[in-house]
């Protein structure tokens, strides 16, 4: 079955991690939320270095590469020019093989975020539009069962914000074995601007924005680019949203539903300090 929509998405090189188990955890639960598509016509590619552990599904793919670490910083914080050169290119080598597998559209989802599970029959629905950024989602904490609404602005802060027709995007005529140099040769600026970064692809391309909350920001693990946190008091989790994004709901106990409304110990150090 040709999928409609992809989901590509990298991880970073093994050298620039804090713990790189838990990196591949956290893609475990990414997958397992992506996989709940209710359409059928979709696929995931993870493109890396090293080979994590995946579900046993036809619909995931691995393709690895052999680029250098991007950074001598061992940690997750290298600086975002070794990110977008880092991502990019690994995000290029995905796209090459979505316009293999003959996808319409592709999402470019950051490793540890989630997705509603109406994303791929959204696609299936509008198989033509250029596509759709989602300018609305929600920034969650899973260690706190917490989430909070990011509207308006959900992609200026997440990588999992744009779906793209494919052929709006930059050629990729050498394929998964395609080198750095070779990804840059033949997409010149726009494999920073539009691969490796999120923060320009609404403004230079016809998208839409999709017309529902469409994406979870995963923040507060320690192993994120940005370092980014909740930024304000969160939520408990209710069930439907959990169903639909495929996260674990919000316990209904009094200590459970407080420890997601209240700030983190983390926020109320912070503000502490800034009083002072």
């Amino acid at each position: 079955m040709t999928p409609g929509l992809v989901f590509v998405t990298s991880l970073r090189h093994p050298q620039n991690s804090t713990d790189y188990t838990t990196v591949e955890n956290m893609l475990a639960a990414s997958l397992a939320s992506w996989l709940r598509q209710t359409s059928p016509r979709f696929a995931i590619i993870v493109v890396g270095n090293r080979r994590p552990p995946l579900p046993d599904d036809s619909r995931v793919e691995f393709v690895q590469v052999g680029f250098p670490p991007p950074s001598e910083t061992r940690g997750p914080r290298t600086g975002i020019a070794a990110v977008l050169r880092d991502k990019g290119t690994k995000l290029a080598i995905g796209l090459g093989r979505a316009r293999e597998l003959g996808a319409s559209h592709v999402m470019f989802a950051d490793a540890d975020d989630f997705v509603s599970r109406r994303l791929a029959v959204f696609v299936d629905e509008h198989p033509d539009a250029p596509g759709w950024t989602i300018t609305d989602g929600w920034r969650i904490n899973l260690e706190r069962r917490t989430m909070r609404p990011e509207t308006g602005t959900f992609q200026i802060t997440c990588g999992s914000s744009h779906i793209v027709r494919t052929d709006l995007l930059p050629p990729t005529p050498d394929g998964v074995g395609a080198t750095q140099e070779q990804l840059y040769a033949a997409m010149g600026t726009k494999l920073e601007r539009w691969i490796g970064s999120h923060m320009h692809l609404h403004d230079d391309l016809p998208l839409e924005t999709l017309p529902f909350p469409g994406a979870m920001y995963r923040v507060g693990t320690g192993e994120s680019h940005s370092g980014n946190a909740m930024a304000g008091r969160g939520r408990p989790i209710p069930r439907g949203i959990a169903e639909e994004f495929g996260v674990p709901a919000t316990p209904r106990t009094p200590w459970a539903q407080a420890r997601a409304a209240l700030p983190s110990s983390r926020a109320i150090r912070e503000r502490l300090l800034r009083s002072r």
